[in-house]
């Protein structure tokens, strides 16, 4: 049998999806349009509609550990049937193509239903296009004029928040509920923006240092549909990274977009702890980017409150560690590098050039 009659036999059919999904995914980077029309608000809010009303409403933990734990036993039983089928006297020229040509048709099948269930959404329309706003890189000047007005915000937002002083904001300035207040604040954000906000989005967390492991405060799951944050995150750091996993989940691939989303819930909330989270959030994404000596001269300016909460957040870091150091960087920026994001992790950075770009306008 040639291969070609091989890649459209039923035995496998997922190496045939696999790349007519990769294939698929080529066009909608030329015609992002198409993508956005036909995927991300169309049959995308189908899949989030489905996922929403079924495990999203019912389960009361992560999918995400049901999954992995499906994966990992189904793992050991393909092993299992692998050394019989390898103890059974088939050659080993022989033993070494069929596993090739299975685990071809698994991984087909993972690009296939991840494509499918989330990954095109990596093509869709930028947002800035779709608000009309020149997100253009910051010269030395103008970050540190956006340096500015985060530390001159941070301390305004924390003023406004009843009953704080000049200790670290703790979990009772916030409310119970936090991923539904979130979600909440996200959806009306989308709302105006003109997205739809089919379904539920879940915010789960996740154990305590199981994603500080992987050097990250949270992920978003296209298997099952679910956004999770490192349950070990400081409650300043928590609003924040809710929404950005749950902007993952309402359709955006991009990093940069799903950070400034996040930022922008946070200042949509009633709640005077949450919109000052976001505005801390931001001040820490800038400081990142503004040339150290600026920082120096400045840092005697920093609310002395603002202060305590930065080194709670650090300290609150501090006992987890990365279980292989320095992998998830160069990992995630490749595959960002392959979702067509030319920034690859420091696309998460690209939340600045928006939010300075949404403020010029």
């Amino acid at each position: 049998m040639s291969i070609l009659k091989k890649l459209f036999s039923k035995k496998y059919i997922w190496i045939s999806l696999g790349i007519s999904a990769l294939l698929l995914r080529i066009v909608f980077g030329f015609f992002p349009a198409l993508c956005e029309y036909l995927y991300s608000r169309s049959f995308f809010l189908g899949i989030r509609w489905i996922i929403d009303n079924s495990w999203g409403r019912f389960m009361p933990f992560a999918m995400f550990y049901v999954f992995f734990l499906s994966m990992a036993l189904w793992a050991l039983f393909l092993l299992r049937r692998e050394i019989i089928r390898r103890n059974s006297g088939i050659k080993r020229r022989e033993w070494w193509k069929n596993f090739g040509w299975n685990f071809s048709n698994f991984t087909g099948g993972l690009i296939f239903f991840f494509m499918i269930l989330w990954g095109f959404n990596y093509a869709r329309i930028p947002i800035e296009k779709t608000m009309a706003i020149d997100a253009r890189e910051l010269d030395s000047l103008e970050m540190r004029a956006e340096a500015d007005f985060i530390t001159k915000q941070c301390r305004l937002s924390r003023s406004e928040i009843d009953g704080a002083d000049t200790f670290e904001i703790d979990a009772k300035f916030f409310p119970e509920n936090l991923e539904d207040e979130m979600r909440n604040c996200l959806v009306l954000v989308l709302k105006d923006l003109g997205y739809p906000t089919i379904g539920k989005v879940r915010g789960r967390q996740l154990y305590p240092g199981l994603l500080y492991g992987f050097s990250s405060s949270g992920v978003y799951w296209p298997f099952t549909g679910e956004g999770h944050i490192e349950s070990a995150l400081h409650i300043l750091q928590k609003p924040f990274t809710l929404a950005h996993e749950m902007s993952h989940g309402y359709g955006f691939g991009d990093e940069g977009t799903c950070n400034f989303l996040g930022y922008l819930a946070c200042l949509r909330s009633k709640n005077a702890a949450i919109r000052y989270s976001g505005y801390l959030g931001y001040w820490r994404y800038v400081f990142s980017e503004v040339d150290p000596e600026y920082y120096q001269k400045n840092r005697p300016l920093i609310d002395r409150g603002m202060f305590n909460d930065l080194a709670a957040i650090r300290r609150d870091m501090k006992p987890y560690f990365e279980f292989i150091p320095g992998f998830h960087e160069v990992a995630y920026d490749a595959y960002l590098r392959m979702q067509g994001i030319r920034d690859g992790i420091l696309n998460y950075d690209r939340m600045i050039l928006l939010v300075a770009a949404l403020r010029r306008k």
